[in-house]
């Protein structure tokens, strides 16, 4: 099936990500995109002609914008992404797409305190050398993580709540950070049409995808009812490695600023279902917890990263 099928799909009522990943076998073998449609809303057809001028122009702002989508039947379509229960349908991508390769995402709570930026910035230098740096760029501890010594780094990725017409669909502040990253050389990704603005539900959607393509997680700040969970609700569902920074002897450690942080290093996989609010550690499948103080656990955390992505499974 085209691209400009599954973007027609997308806009059928009844169809969303999750059967994108359930039918992707039977996507793939068929180019009757008016039969699925059929199948799951027969009175959505009255509308095919609608969605399909949608989808006609969501191709040509990619044109315009300079922006790749990349449908999930592609084999360019990051695998990674497609072990989550609702990967998107299409990943509208923008700048160096060579970095989804080896991705770390570091994350945190909006409202930083001046250990948890410290902390976020050394992670950043340190692990950019090596990996891609995979947040949201939203204020705090993610834009931290990828300006360290007043520069950006080369090798961020963004996950915008927005579509990549970013000057029109994202605020201000935030279009100059993604502005930053593009022009150093970095990658922005959005499930969104480029047109289609953010909305308070989109930041919290967008944080699946951080997790999915990401080979390793570290949590920086974060309170217990902090956003980071969103993103860490996916993670710890996937065979990967999670970072926790600990800094018991700091006293502003002890601070709420960073209460997940200390619940999910005291309590391991149920301080996890704690966080991101699962009433048992069932669906918790993380390989690893890594509690990190300093350099020493930055390179057990490497290790463990290697250890899972090097197996034939992957």
């Amino acid at each position: 099936m085209e691209l400009k099928d599954i973007i027609i799909l997308t806009q059928v009522k009844g169809i969303g990500p999750a059967f994108f990943k359930k039918n992707r076998s039977r996507l793939m073998h068929s180019d009757d995109c008016k039969s699925f449609i059929k199948e799951v809303n027969e009175d959505a057809l009255s509308e095919y002609f609608v969605y399909e001028n949608f989808a006609e122009t969501v191709l040509s702002d990619c044109d315009s914008f300079g922006i790749k989508p990349i449908s999930c039947l592609s084999s360019e379509y990051p695998r990674l992404l497609l072990e989550i229960n609702d990967p998107p349908a299409v990943l509208y991508i923008k700048g160096n797409e060579t970095l989804l390769n080896k991705v770390v995402a570091i994350i945190g709570t909006r409202h930083s305190t001046p250990l948890g930026d410290k902390i976020a910035e050394r992670l950043g230098e340190h692990f950019s050398q090596e990996y891609a740096i995979c947040n949201g760029l939203v204020e705090g501890i993610d834009e931290h993580s990828v300006y360290y010594n007043g520069k950006i780094t080369p090798k961020a990725i963004g996950i915008i709540s927005g579509g990549l017409n970013y000057t029109k669909t994202c605020s201000k502040a935030h279009a100059k950070i993604i502005d930053d990253v593009l022009n150093a050389g970095g990658l922005i990704v959005s499930e969104y049409p480029p047109q289609q603005p953010e909305d308070k539900y989109s930041g919290s959607k967008a944080s699946r995808i951080q997790a999915a393509l990401s080979q390793g997680l570290i949590l920086v700040q974060s309170g217990i009812n902090g956003g980071s969970k969103y993103t860490l609700a996916t993670f710890s569902k996937l065979p990967r490695v999670l970072g926790v920074i600990h800094f018991p002897s700091s006293e502003e450690y002890q601070s709420e600023k960073f209460e997940a942080n200390r619940v999910i290093i005291s309590e391991q996989k149920e301080g996890v279902a704690k966080f991101v609010g699962l009433k048992t550690m069932k669906k918790i499948e993380l390989s690893y917890i890594v509690p990190i103080q300093g350099k020493t656990d930055y390179d057990k955390f490497s290790s463990k990263i290697e250890d899972i992505f090097s197996r034939s499974f992957y």
